[in-house]
């Protein structure tokens, strides 16, 4: 089963999200056998090389499940075929068709981990791009190994601190660029009261070395998903750039605080 976390998009009919304020999903190119076909959403917290939000003349081989932030659904897989994400070539043996919480293109950390470069989102810019390798400086986390039930699920995983209602608790948060808001799962944190008691939380997401940022966050019961998925309305208080690096087995993050002196953006990958 593949695993999609992102795409926890504000716009979207099939998610109830109110953040306060829609932040950044960030986007690359994307070509299909040489024809450009749009802008793919890059999400790390997607186990998966492409998502397509339509089969783009392609033709299908089966279906298979995906266990999405709506809990699981059955979609097409395509069969093989060549394509380009921000002008880097690669060859897809499939591709995921017509999820259905995004009418959108998406491009996962399979692709990243296959192609070898680091992935780099850039909230000055508004901007991602992919890069050779990632800065020597900033904030260096290595992955944290993933919890035990998703124990495949090889992405961003960070150790965070999480307080509400007078309650703090340690968990694995996934840093994932393909929602633009971070979410919580029901029951491990007391629940206010309230019109909006039932799906907005307000916390503190804390990190050791990134700080702490107060965050009204969505709630959730899908089983099978992490405990904290955290988007880019976090992401962009905590630092202003980021760069993932996904290696054979994990990877690290790398990010430049608003307070740090900030090197010139990287080049882009040859």
């Amino acid at each position: 089963m593949y695993l999609c976390v992102g795409f926890l998009i504000s716009t979207s009919g099939c998610v109830p999200v109110f953040p306060p304020r829609p932040d950044t999903l960030f986007t690359l190119p994307l070509s299909i056998e040489g024809a450009p076909v749009g802008e793919a959403i890059v999400d790390t917290g997607g186990a998966y090389e492409l998502i397509l939000r339509e089969d783009f003349g392609l033709g299908r081989q089966g279906e298979v499940d995906v266990l999405a932030f709506g809990g699981i659904e059955t979609v097409a897989i395509t069969e093989d075929f060549r394509y380009s994400v921000g002008g880097v070539e690669q060859f897809a043996h499939s591709a995921l068709v017509g999820l259905s919480v995004c009418d959108c293109n998406g491009v996962g950390f399979e692709f990243f981990r296959k192609s070898e470069l680091a992935l780099e989102i850039d909230f000055d810019r508004s901007a991602a791009s992919l890069i050779a390798s990632a800065p020597t400086d900033g904030v260096s986390l290595e992955f944290a190994p993933p919890p035990e039930y998703l124990s495949a699920f090889d992405s961003s995983f960070i150790e965070i601190e999480v307080a509400s209602g007078g309650r703090t608790v340690g968990l694995l948060g996934l840093l994932d660029t393909g929602s633009n808001g971070t979410f919580i799962r029901r029951g491990i944190l007391p629940e206010a009261s309230g019109i909006l008691s039932r799906i907005r939380l307000d916390v503190t997401v804390a990190h050791s070395d990134l700080g702490t940022v107060a965050a009204n966050v969505g709630l959730f019961e899908t089983e099978g998903l992490p405990d904290v998925i955290i988007g880019t309305d976090v992401m962009r208080v905590w630092a202003r750039r980021w760069t993932f690096s996904y290696h054979a087995r994990g990877g690290r993050i790398t990010a430049h605080r608003w307070a740090d002196p900030l090197p010139p953006p990287s080049g882009p990958a040859n």
